[in-house]
């Protein structure tokens, strides 16, 4: 029989507290409740009731990445007509798909996956208009620690299963070693794309990519000779522990 804990509190702080003492084994089988209206203690009695910690790491991203979205609702931020930004419209570039043009996770549609850091940037031109949002704004990622939301900022290019990994994993070191190789990655992608770049600039585009790639796998070849073959079996991986993982992370969202 599972036991249960009302949290009284009405005090977000006091909350972060409660939250820090009860998030532990031992109340694994305990039920948290919250009478209250404080929408943010709601979430973190939330997060409580999950109980194991990818549980609560795949909640806290998604219920943030919400957040953000949900802040900019119906509004267009980035300008965005017919593929391109308002930056790429104002500067007649060629290039499409605004800051995921360097992304490999770029769809005909948008992302094809989520990623928090990639919804928290905004060039100049969208904070000269709107109101943004940033990391510290968000009441969930206090949740985590520091550790990991230092991680959390240098996860640009990653899907939603890479960053969650990463948070679990926990160790800062093996995340920037994945990051890289997710870079790599990206460089290849852009290596052999075709339907998202413009003619004109294919030749440009794959000759500036190929010799991003030689001096990043040279520059770590220069610092130990096997640093490369580290960094990319880091990222093979924690690509296989995504994939043995895969099915129940995306139950989580369910």
């Amino acid at each position: 029989m599972k036991k249960k804990i009302i949290i009284k509190t009405n005090d977000l702080n006091e909350t972060y507290k409660l939250y820090k003492k009860y998030k532990g084994v031992r109340y694994k089988n305990t039920e948290f409740t919250y009478e209250g209206k404080n929408e943010d203690i709601k979430e973190i009695v939330n997060v409580l009731n999950k109980k194991t910690r990818m549980q609560r790491l795949a909640y806290i991203f998604d219920k943030s990445c919400e957040q953000v979205d949900k802040k900019f609702e119906g509004k267009n931020i980035c300008g965005f007509n017919c593929n391109q930004c308002a930056v790429q419209i104002k500067d007649n570039s060629k290039e499409i798909n605004g800051c995921c043009r360097l992304c490999r996770l770029q769809g005909d549609n948008g992302c094809k996956s989520k990623n928090l850091v990639c919804k928290l940037f905004f060039c100049d031109e969208v904070k000269r208009n709107y109101e943004v949002i940033e990391l510290k704004d968000l009441k969930l990622v206090k949740l985590l620690t520091r550790r990991q939301r230092l991680m959390l900022k240098f996860d640009l290019f990653s899907s939603r299963e890479e960053v969650i990994m990463d948070l679990y994993i926990g160790i800062a070191t093996i995340a920037a070693f994945r990051e890289i190789y997710t870079l790599i990655k990206n460089l290849i992608f852009l290596l052999f794309r075709n339907k998202y770049e413009r003619k004109s600039n294919k030749l440009k585009m794959k000759y500036v990519v190929f010799l991003a790639t030689v001096f990043l796998l040279a520059f770590f070849a220069v610092i130990h000779p096997i640093m490369p073959l580290v960094i990319i079996g880091v990222g093979l991986i924690e690509e296989l522990l995504i994939k043995l993982n895969k099915r129940k992370m995306t139950l989580l969202t369910q």
